[in-house]
């Protein structure tokens, strides 16, 4: 999916995190060489003078300060935690690499002056003070989950979900990269020489506020989304497909005031008598509802048994449309109990997922994981699946029982609407994706 993408702080925070800097990082005992294995001690620092990799979870205890020397790295690999609650500091040349997770905690301090990479499975959590200085160069795939002070002159970029909860200033480099996601509910601010690229998605939510201080501002940089996530403003469509029959007036469902439509294109082999086709009427109902201009976008029911049928499924997709102008998203609807009742894994599930999008994404598209909250929750790895927006099905609630981050909600099961004879499918949308798609020249479009 070749997609594009946007961040705060205050005088206190920021004279708060000068006089931490200010400090000198001895603790009060002598400092240590830790040799990657031995249980730290608290009140104490420790050097590291070598490359390690942590062969179990590892806490920082409070008083005690790690300190990355240049030219050395301490990776947490997939399955490994560290935990924060002194502080740690990355020497300029050293690097922080995390596979699996990494948590500060309250009266913590992360300082980083090198690298810090986290890999796609990675999920982090900074509830400490967090400083990345000019020197310092951060890329986050996996989670990211900030829910205190954060301020940065340096380099991050963000290619999976980073949800900015608190206070933060970007005065360096930021760069939401293709497919990434950036929630924002706290009070962000880019400063004056902050330099700012937007390829994914940015999204204030709830209360959440960005202020762009840049010499040169670029508003329209700033104006992708501005929809509150899970409030009444959110844009309102519907789902359909053979089971509506071919009879939808498609003008009918433009005046009744439906924003956008997503079309079933395609379901999956069945077996050798019921191979892969598509939907009877996906190329009716596409052409009705861009004639009538309604922006649509399509899912395809999933029935692969392997990672390279998923990627197959997503070709067939692609070459059904080829040719439509597809401003809303290209969706991987994977819900079958058939999976469930054959014991598949929740590890191959989120591979022939993540298959499945990155055939779509490589070829330009806007793809989205579609499923029920309940098999979202139990059968996907949604950390794994993080670069990719969520659509949620769960009906006759208020709220969908799913904690992840999602951008479409199918809400209801038997709406009522004019043009089409039956029930029909209701969706909420938190983001206008016809604009998204359209500003981003994705899904083809110029």
């Amino acid at each position: 999916m070749k997609l594009r993408k946007r961040i705060i702080a205050g005088f206190l925070s920021a004279l708060f995190i000068l006089c931490s800097v200010s400090l000198p990082v001895a603790a009060a005992a002598d400092p240590y060489t830790w040799d990657g294995t031995s249980v730290l001690a608290a009140d104490r620092t420790y050097y590291i003078k070598s490359n390690i990799t942590l062969g179990k979870s590892l806490t920082v205890p409070a008083g005690t300060v790690m300190v990355l020397l240049r030219g050395t790295s301490v990776t947490v690999p997939y399955g490994i935690t560290l935990d924060i609650k002194g502080r740690l500091v990355a020497d300029n040349g050293a690097s922080l690499i995390i596979n699996g997770t990494l948590n500060t905690y309250g009266g913590s301090a992360l300082d980083i002056d090198g690298t810090m990479s986290a890999s796609g499975r990675s999920a982090v959590s900074l509830s400490g003070v967090t400083l990345l200085s000019d020197t310092a160069q951060t890329a986050f795939a996996g989670t990211l989950d900030v829910n205190s002070d954060f301020t940065s002159y340096g380099e991050i970029g963000v290619t999976g979900t980073a949800r900015f909860n608190a206070k933060s200033y970007i005065g360096g480099k930021l760069e939401i990269r293709n497919n990434a996601q950036v929630i924002n509910t706290g009070t962000m601010t880019l400063g004056n020489d902050c330099s700012y690229t937007l390829k994914g998605m940015f999204t204030n939510s709830g209360s959440g506020s960005c202020t762009d201080n840049r010499r040169a501002t670029d508003a329209s940089a700033m104006s992708v989304e501005t929809i509150s996530l899970y409030t009444t403003d959110a844009l309102t469509g519907i789902d359909v497909s053979w089971a509506q029959g071919d009879t939808i007036d498609w003008a009918k469902v433009k005046s009744s005031g439906i924003d956008f439509a997503m079309i079933r294109s395609s379901r999956g082999r069945i077996s050798d008598d019921y191979p892969m086709t598509s939907d009877t009427y996906f190329h009716e109902n596409t052409k009705g509802a861009m004639q009538n201009g309604i922006p649509a976008g399509v899912y395809h029911y999933c029935y692969a048994e392997t990672v390279e049928e998923a990627r197959d499924e997503a070709k067939f997709v692609l070459s059904l449309i080829s040719g439509y102008e597809i401003s809303y998203p290209v969706v991987f609807d994977i819900e079958d109990q058939w999976y469930v009742k054959n014991g598949y894994s929740k590890q191959t599930l989120t591979a022939m997922a993540e298959a499945f999008c990155e055939e779509i994404a490589n070829a330009g598209y806007l793809p989205v994981v579609y499923s029920y909250a309940s098999f979202f929750n139990s059968y996907l790895d949604m950390t794994a699946l993080s670069k990719y927006p969520v659509w949620v099905a769960h009906v006759d609630t208020d709220k969908p029982a799913y904690s992840g981050t999602y951008f479409m909600w199918q809400y209801s099961w038997e709406g009522s609407i004019s043009g089409i004879d039956g029930d029909v499918d209701m969706d909420h949308c938190y983001v206008d994706f016809d604009a998204y798609t359209r500003k981003f020249g994705l899904n083809g479009r110029k």
